[in-house]
């Protein structure tokens, strides 16, 4: 009985001893899971700050870059602008006048003394305007001789699309002086035009034949001009004022010429009050 008794109380111990070992080894499970999860967080918050840091980096670096090109890129246009002021200073400088047109067929650049050399108002141009206008402008005031203008500008509109023209040619104006021009290709197409004086001589006593011509066109428009001056067509009367002004210059009717420049100044300036006062002052005939 009492050895019995002794065995029980040993098995108890045993038991006892096994239990606390269990959850010794399972607190020391559970504690280790923890400290493992610890780790793994820590490794992530870790990894997340490394990552920050990085994107941070990265986003530092890319705007110092886009800075560097943003300042080479403002030096560049900065250079180009001043090279540009220096070639307009140079072109505006220039005795000759000088326009640039595109692979279009047009107006893109000019100096001031184009219109002038060119004879075309300079009021009239503008960035982008089809070399059709030009010409036609320049038939109306007489540049291109005694022509029908809308012939001629197709004439010469068609040889210009089919790229030929002539290097050098000199032209007599309707003032009597001569103007030689000088044209290029440019690479991209188009090209540039150089007129350049060659004298300045008092326009010569014209041929009854000539004087003929001249009243007889004169004729012909100055009704048209009052008509659209009556209408208030200003880019009409423009049109028509310079086309009498360049007859009246070839044929030496000096106050008319001027009347003339006048009534195209109205024009320009949309005074159809003074345009009208104006074309009153012009005679149906021409000087005789």
């Amino acid at each position: 009985m009492a050895v019995a008794i002794a065995g029980a109380g040993r098995a108890e111990v045993e038991g006892e001893a096994v239990c606390t070992t269990g959850m010794k080894g399972a607190m020391l499970s559970g504690f280790t899971f923890w400290l493992l999860g610890v780790f793994v967080l820590a490794g992530l918050l870790g990894w997340q700050t490394w990552r920050a840091r990085q994107i941070q980096a990265e986003a530092v670096a890319r705007e110092a870059a886009l800075i560097a090109r943003n300042a080479a890129l403002s030096e560049a246009a900065s250079r180009a602008e001043a090279k540009a002021r220096q070639l307009d200073g140079v072109l505006a400088a220039l005795s000759d006048g000088v326009s640039v047109v595109d692979a279009e067929l047009r107006l893109v650049g000019w100096n001031p003394r184009f219109a002038e050399c060119a004879g075309v108002p300079r009021r009239a141009l503008r960035i982008g305007m089809p070399m059709a206008e030009v010409l036609r402008l320049q038939a109306e005031a007489g540049e291109f001789g005694l022509v029908d203008p809308e012939a001629e500008v197709a004439q010469r509109m068609a040889l210009l699309r089919g790229g030929f023209f002539v290097p050098r040619v000199r032209r007599e104006r309707p003032d009597g002086s001569t103007v030689e021009l000088r044209r290029a290709a440019l690479p991209e197409g188009g090209f540039v035009t150089v007129y350049s004086p060659v004298m300045s001589t008092p326009a010569p006593h014209y041929q009854p034949d000539l004087a003929a011509a001249f009243d007889a066109d004169w004729r012909s428009r100055i009704p048209r001009l009052c008509a659209v001056a009556a209408e208030g067509d200003a880019p009409a009367v423009r049109a028509l004022a310079h086309a009498l002004r360049g007859i009246a210059a070839n044929a030496g009717w000096t106050v008319l010429a001027m009347t003339l420049g006048l009534i195209e100044t109205a024009a320009e300036d949309g005074d159809l009050a003074k345009v009208s006062a104006l074309v009153a002052m012009l005679p149906l005939d021409p000087p005789a």
